[in-house]
């Protein structure tokens, strides 16, 4: 009795609506964790790196209120990346070790979060609303940014970078 229940269930719920179906299986893919969410970078390698890959996720630095915010308000995580696949830095130049950066969309502002690996590292805190996350072959971790990127992303909030009033969209750059 308590199989053909089930089997009753099971058959009502292909009987539904389409409509509803698809409802029910787009809510459980938002709410259902995965290996990707709202707070994580995927990072991408550069030709001098193809064998590397990695991501980054953006944890709540610790906070007596909940969520650290910076004094003029913006957020402030902690920035933990994962790399796999790189080579010895050595194997690209005089380098000794990668450094990770968090750099602003217009790469004027390059702020150095710390030393990685290939495995899982916390390296810094991010306090930019939009960055992006740079990881460059270095001399050494206290280096000013100088030797070749690796990997890279985007920070989630420059996802949302709208491109209609750059000025090649409006027809202003012949």
């Amino acid at each position: 009795m308590r199989l053909a229940g089930r089997i009753a269930r099971a058959l009502a719920w292909r009987a539904r609506p389409p409509a509803i179906a698809r409802c029910s299986i787009a809510l459980l893919l938002v709410v259902a964790p995965g290996p990707a969410g709202p707070f994580d970078i995927p990072l991408f390698a550069t030709p001098a790196v193809a064998a590397a890959h990695g991501h980054a996720r953006l944890v709540y630095a610790p906070s007596p209120f909940g969520i650290a915010v910076t004094p003029d308000g913006r957020s402030s995580y902690d920035v933990q990346v994962t790399a796999d696949g790189l080579p010895k830095p050595s194997t690209l130049g005089a380098y000794t070790t990668y450094v990770a950066w968090s750099v602003t969309p217009d790469l004027k502002a390059w702020h150095r979060l710390g030393s990685i690996g290939n495995g899982t590292t916390t390296v810094g805190r991010a306090e930019e609303n939009k960055f992006l996350l740079v990881i460059t072959a270095e001399s050494s971790p206290t280096a000013t940014h100088a030797g070749p990127t690796v990997l890279h992303g985007t920070s989630p909030s420059g996802w949302l970078q709208s491109f209609l009033s750059h000025p090649l969209f409006r027809g202003m750059v012949q």
